[in-house]
């Protein structure tokens, strides 16, 4: 069943370039969605198909109890990413001109200031 459903959407896809030119989009779309279609109700007749979808819809029940952030949230959030990660950089800037100062002067080269 799973060669057949795959060959039914293979013939779809075919169907779809194949006949690009002479027939209209709209048509070509509808037949590749409706190839795809039987090529699903053919996997779920299958045992592995059946546990496939079974495993779609619990996904899906799962989404459902995601609590999402709210517009304010999100903003507040991202907000503190930026200002941390400017805090970060320039943290990290003065430790590395810190330490490039350290190490020129134990060296001796004769740098900038």
């Amino acid at each position: 069943m799973w060669a057949l459903g795959l060959l039914v959407l293979l013939a779809g896809v075919v169907g779809f370039f194949q006949f690009s030119g002479e027939v209209m989009t709209l048509i070509r779309v509808v037949g590749l969605l409706v190839a795809a279609g039987i090529a699903l109700a053919l996997v779920a007749k299958t045992a592995r198909g059946r546990d496939m979808f079974a495993f779609l819809r619990e996904t899906d029940v799962e989404r459902r109890k995601v609590v999402w952030p709210t517009r304010q949230e999100t903003l507040q959030t991202t907000l503190m990413v930026i200002v941390i990660t400017v805090i970060v950089a320039i943290l990290l800037f003065l430790m590395d001109t810190v330490f490039g100062w350290v190490v020129r002067r134990l060296i001796g080269a004769s740098g900038g200031s």
